[in-house]
């Protein structure tokens, strides 16, 4: 059967090679599947005609002998761009799914602005409707991650965060989209996080505006 297959493929090109007249040939273009349609997928943030314009150097070449250097140093230069996969529909189509990186709050830092990743990666940031309520981090961020993930793991409604402020003595300050503020300790987040969690859904204490668990075992309401 391998045999069999060979010997059909060796036929197709000796036909392809056969008829190939280099008079005619224009410059860049190819004879064996040359691509007449690009098709990109799942992009959310990224302009897919912006990228299909980037990528048009990429029409009638040859879909079997693909420019995946060329096209991944185009993709190397968006931001929002983790990963492509690309799929080749013969005779002549090239499907590219694309997986954007998804910033979970925006970072102001020294009078500069970033959209970062859950894996800490800082993306430039440009004004985008869908990631208008993202909390904000004014401080250092490296830590932040770690803080993330706890709140997530405990269930705690990001949502509900407007901004997380960073002190060098390695601490939070978590600011609410209502202006309460939750002062966290140093350590031990996840204690605090469950235990807050409640707390703030309790009518009980809807007159507080400041929570504070800096110090150990206590919460101090004002």
């Amino acid at each position: 059967m391998i045999l069999k297959n060979k010997f059909f493929l060796l036929i197709f090109f000796f036909i392809i090679f056969a008829s190939y007249n280099p008079n005619i040939q224009k410059k860049n273009t190819s004879i064996i599947f040359p691509i007449k349609e690009i098709i990109i997928l799942n992009t959310l943030v990224i302009e897919s005609d912006y990228l299909k314009d980037e990528l048009e150097f990429l029409r009638e070449t040859s879909l079997f002998f693909l420019k995946k250097k060329k096209i991944a140093k185009i993709i190397d230069t968006h931001d929002f761009i983790s990963s492509i996969q690309l799929k080749k529909k013969y005779p002549n189509t090239l499907i590219i799914l694309v997986s954007e990186q998804v910033p979970i709050a925006t970072e102001i830092n020294k009078k500069k602005k970033y959209y970062l990743t859950k894996e800490g990666k800082k993306i430039n940031f440009k004004e985008l409707k869908v990631f208008e309520g993202l909390p904000s981090i004014f401080g250092n961020h490296k830590n932040f991650s770690s803080l993330y993930s706890k709140l997530q793991k405990n269930n705690f409604n990001i949502s509900t965060i407007k901004a997380f402020y960073y002190f060098e003595t390695g601490r939070w300050d978590v600011v609410l989209k209502d202006n309460r503020i939750i002062k966290l300790p140093e350590i031990n987040h996840d204690k605090v996080i469950i235990e807050m969690d409640s707390i703030l859904n309790n009518s009980n204490f809807s007159k507080y505006k400041i929570f504070d668990y800096r110090i150990k075992n206590q919460l101090i309401l004002q």
